[in-house]
């Protein structure tokens, strides 16, 4: 009889541990699963977009530069405080390179850029109507950063602006 009560206990063991390690292979596979298309769909979006620099100028008083970006992707770009912008310039005179990394805001003031206006074509000044604050496929945006300390006639700079999806681009601009 003890054999018996032995044999059932030891064949409800080698069951139990059979069906825990089932359930960890099972669980481990379906975490990978997600992690894999979790990663998948991180690169399709950063496939799918994409902004070119279309143009950039500064206003009179060399603080406030404008830089218009085009959505040439395949998704709309939103949320734009979580963007990254930075200036480089040399001033004249100054020792060393001056590197702004500018905040998004609401309201513009020195060291800060606002997503300012959007368009359908902003070549022939066709406004974007629908979804404000989005910038839709084929849209353009203008983005106006204050700079401090200002630019100096003749001053060379980079602008760089990247997304949150790691889509980068540059421009130079004599000032």
């Amino acid at each position: 009889m003890d054999t018996a009560i032995t044999w059932v206990i030891s064949f409800f063991l080698v069951v139990t541990t059979a069906f825990a390690a089932i359930t960890t292979v099972v669980t481990n596979g379906s975490n990978r699963s997600e992690a894999i298309a979790a990663s998948d769909q991180s690169v399709v979006e950063e496939l799918e977009s994409s902004f070119k620099i279309v143009d950039i100028y500064q206003s009179t008083g060399h603080t406030l530069l404008h830089v218009v970006i085009t959505n040439d992707g395949r998704r709309s770009f939103q949320n734009f405080e979580d963007w990254e912008i930075v200036v480089k310039y040399d001033q004249h005179g100054a020792a060393g390179e001056t590197i702004l990394a500018p905040t998004y805001t609401d309201t513009l003031v020195n060291g800060t850029w606002i997503d300012f206006e959007y368009w359908l074509d902003y070549d022939q000044d066709d406004p974007a109507l629908i979804e404000q604050g989005i910038l839709n496929i084929h849209e353009e945006m203008e983005i106006q950063i204050q700079v401090d300390p200002k630019l100096e006639h003749g001053t060379y700079l980079v602008v760089t602006i990247t997304s949150p999806s790691g889509i980068t681009e540059s421009a130079t601009l004599e000032a």
